[in-house]
């Protein structure tokens, strides 16, 4: 049987998304086939499709890209036809892009029965991400204090939650626009991006953005102070203040039921920006390429 699917069949611009009729996924020993409700477009999305991994990683064309969904199960042991669930995908083999999707059924969650597929499609792998930096990559101890980059993002927004809820002092960097956002977020000071840092020195830094930013505010890490980094710093290790951690998420079916629980009781908020058809998407990879959203973007087949 056929499904729809928007495909890439060479690396490039988002001009190589097409739309495509390929088959249902085969159902392996230990999966879920799940049909798919909503998929969520992440900035990792646009550098799969662009090739910026292939050196190490190169993809198998046609390829669909996307890391997360959410939708009812078709089949699989451990979960109930038409159960509602999320699931982080592995991007490199089974993209979400897609009608339907095979997905390790470690990696499924249940959504929360006041939930939405839209809002439990745009949790999975960011806030894995935000989670995973905190607990596992810093391993962050009450009282540390910890700098958080692109804190309102929607890796950094998990990033504060879990943070303060290890008792950690959380300073936000953020533009100076959102500074009254990231206090209500809950943040307790503030690094203004681009601005010199007055304040006192970090235990730690969650860079969930990368880029050239935190390089200023690491300068200001503690004498044996760490970096954790879920994305590219693009200067060499060895001109930099100290050597950055990489973060690589990983997904956890039982971590991102948590998270999930989290999100319905109002604890840790996880905006949309909005919601496109699947022939869209490369309408939405374009949006997330050029940066600046409040909030996910959400593709509907």
């Amino acid at each position: 049987m056929q499904m729809r699917a928007m495909v890439i069949n060479s690396y490039g611009g988002t001009d190589v998304l097409e739309a495509a009729e390929v088959p249902i996924p085969a159902l392996a020993s230990g999966e879920v086939l799940i049909k798919v409700n909503a998929a969520a477009v992440n900035p990792a999305d646009g550098k799969w499709r662009s090739g910026r991994y292939q050196s190490f990683i190169p993809l198998t064309m046609p390829h669909i890209l996307g890391y997360d969904i959410a939708g009812t199960v078709e089949a699989g042991e451990g979960f109930t036809r038409g159960m509602r669930v999320a699931a982080m995908l592995n991007p490199v083999t089974k993209g979400g892009y897609a009608e339907y999707v095979a997905v390790a059924a470690a990696n499924v969650a249940p959504i929360p029965d006041n939930m939405s597929f839209e809002t439990a499609a745009a949790v999975p792998c960011a806030n894995l991400t935000g989670v995973q930096i905190i607990e596992t990559g810093l391993d962050l101890q009450a009282g540390q204090r910890v700098l958080i980059t692109g804190a309102l993002g929607n890796v950094g927004r998990a990033a504060m939650f879990v943070a303060r809820g290890r008792a950690g002092h959380v300073i936000a960097a953020v533009r100076a626009d959102r500074a009254g956002e990231a206090r209500d977020a809950g943040a307790a000071e503030i690094a203004i991006v681009g601005e010199d840092w007055t304040g006192e020195a970090f235990d730690v830094i969650a860079d969930t953005i990368g880029g050239t930013d935190v390089v200023a505010l690491m300068h200001h890490l503690k004498p044996g102070g760490r970096i954790v980094t879920a994305s590219d710093i693009p200067i060499p290790a060895d001109d930099l203040p100290a050597a950055p951690e990489f973060h690589s998420v990983n997904p956890d079916g039982q971590q991102l039921a948590q998270i999930l629980a989290a999100v319905a009781s109002g604890d840790l908020p996880v905006p949309i920006d909005r919601v496109l058809p699947l022939e869209a998407a490369a309408e939405g990879q374009s949006a997330v390429d050029q940066g600046g959203l409040r909030g996910k973007i959400i593709l509907k087949p």
